[in-house]
């Protein structure tokens, strides 16, 4: 069963169309991360699918509810930390969680219990009574995390949620997030420019880019859709004679970096093996101290998927099998 399916979902105000017709599923159990640069659409597509925005094309579905029927069923069983989020300032964190569990009608010893249990786990139990108002970003953020579990969510939407948050705050929250899915089994529908934490903790991934969705599917998938193979990294040490040596390799490569004191280069032909590469610099007498074999990283898929179509990398200089290194180009580099 999905936990989330979307059929051609779509909004537009007056002529723009923020979304343009999504059709996705996202299974139970699964972390599914969108990604996409800002005003792609994001942020719409999360408080559509969370009743809060009425979509004008299309439907979705969640956990099998349909979100223009049963909204009332859904809000019951999801969480939904949104980007921006509205606080009562005058409570504390402790009455803030406990005036939402009532709201769920949540009976007043179990949200006592639960609010308590919430403020541990988001590592806010030391400043439970402390108003709002003297809470850091960050600590606002982790309250807002407990609000969105306060009623035991089966699926949990959440738009950038770690922002705000020192680098050990963000390890604690996305280990807090990774208990929630292994353990509880909770589906984790995921928004964030972090896209380090989306190719580490996301076992699908979507792209969006001006409304529409672009690419869906595991990293190894979006690699496929690239078209990449394993590329291999080799830095090696520079002297006098390196330029003349790489003159003309058997294989393509792209100098990727140029030191006093080394060369980093890819080396990307297609069923390239390493000991191809060992053997060749060898011969060339040429010294590395790394070499390693490497696939295409989720930076580098998204600003390939997502580059506009006028824009020219000019900062990659690569050696061609049939020609050596331009004069005053890579060989003056080398």
């Amino acid at each position: 069963m999905y936990g989330i399916s979307t059929v051609g979902i779509g909004k537009t105000y007056g002529s723009f169309r923020a979304v343009d017709s999504l059709t996705f599923n996202v299974k139970s159990g699964d972390i599914f991360g969108l990604i996409g640069p800002n005003g792609a659409g994001k942020t719409t597509t999360m408080r559509m699918l969370c009743g809060t925005l009425s979509p004008t094309t299309g439907t979705a579905f969640i956990a099998g509810y349909d979100i223009a029927k049963e909204n009332i069923r859904i809000k019951k069983i999801i969480g939904f930390l949104p980007e921006s989020t509205g606080f009562y300032n005058w409570m504390s964190g402790e009455e803030y969680l406990y005036y939402f569990a009532r709201l769920y009608d949540i009976e007043e010893p179990i949200a006592r219990k639960k609010v308590r249990d919430l403020l541990d786990r988001v590592g806010l139990a030391g400043r439970a009574f402390a108003p709002v108002a003297y809470y850091s970003r960050g600590m606002k953020q982790r309250l807002a995390l407990a609000r969105s579990l306060i009623n035991d969510p089966k699926i949990l939407f959440l738009d950038e949620p770690t922002l705000g948050m020192d680098p050990r705050g963000q390890q604690e929250i996305q280990k807090m997030l990774s208990d929630l899915n292994l353990e509880d089994g909770v589906t984790i529908f995921l928004s964030t420019h972090a896209l380090t934490d989306v190719s580490t903790f996301c076992n699908r991934i979507g792209i969006l880019n001006h409304g529409k969705l672009i690419a869906c599917g595991s990293l190894n998938d979006l690699r496929n859709l690239l078209n990449d193979s394993t590329s291999i990294f080799v830095r090696i040490l520079r002297n006098q004679e390196t330029a003349s040596r790489l003159a003309h390799p058997p294989f393509k490569i792209t100098i990727d970096n140029v030191t006093e004191d080394s060369v980093d280069m890819i080396i990307s032909d297609e069923n390239i093996e390493l000991d191809e590469v060992i053997d060749w610099m060898r011969k060339q007498n040429l010294k590395f101290t790394e070499l390693r074999q490497q696939k295409m990283n989720l930076d580098e898929i998204f600003f390939r998927l997502t580059k506009p179509s006028n824009d020219k990398d000019s900062t990659l200089i690569t050696v061609n099998k049939s020609r050596s290194p331009q004069v005053g180009q890579s060989s003056s580099r080398l």
